[in-house]
């Protein structure tokens, strides 16, 4: 009978500190993408430069974020002890230096802006079917450089 009762308060014990340590385990590994802002081109040009001189290989500084860009920024975040996301955030822009820049109304205003996915090999309008899970802002001078039309929306 007293093995019973050791075994029960050795049982309720482990599901006591189990379930009081899963919360702040969970809560930091959950990430919300419809939380994350989206950076202008020129914030993201800016980040790609600073990271390309600090020898984060983030390949051309075309103001969109792809996989190059998406791994230099995962690199820098670990090596600066941040939060690990591949985003571009705050405390990302805070380390670089870099200060957010907000599109001026007066310069080019009737430029018409396309989105890229996270995959970054595309350009779309602004109702593709594949903008559903991400879509970043682009140019459309700049994405015609970069990336190819994409063949359901013909941007």
């Amino acid at each position: 009978m007293k093995t019973v009762k050791k075994l029960i308060c050795i049982l309720s014990l482990a599901f006591c500190l189990a379930s009081s340590a899963a919360p702040s385990l969970i809560s930091n590994n959950i990430v919300s993408e419809a939380s994350a802002k989206t950076y202008n081109s020129t914030t993201i040009a800016n980040v790609q430069k600073k990271l390309n001189k600090r020898g984060y290989n983030c390949g051309s500084t075309d103001g969109a974020v792809g996989k190059r860009t998406k791994a230099a920024i995962k690199s820098f975040q670990k090596k600066k002890g941040l939060k690990v996301t591949g985003a571009i955030n705050k405390p990302l822009l805070k380390a670089l230096n870099v200060k957010e820049t907000v599109p001026s109304k007066s310069s080019n205003s009737n430029e018409y802006i396309v989105y890229v996915t996270d995959t970054g090999e595309k350009y779309h309008r602004s109702g593709c079917r594949y903008l559903s899970r991400s879509r970043h802002p682009i140019p459309l001078s700049s994405a015609r450089y970069t990336y190819e039309p994409c063949s359901v929306c013909r941007p």
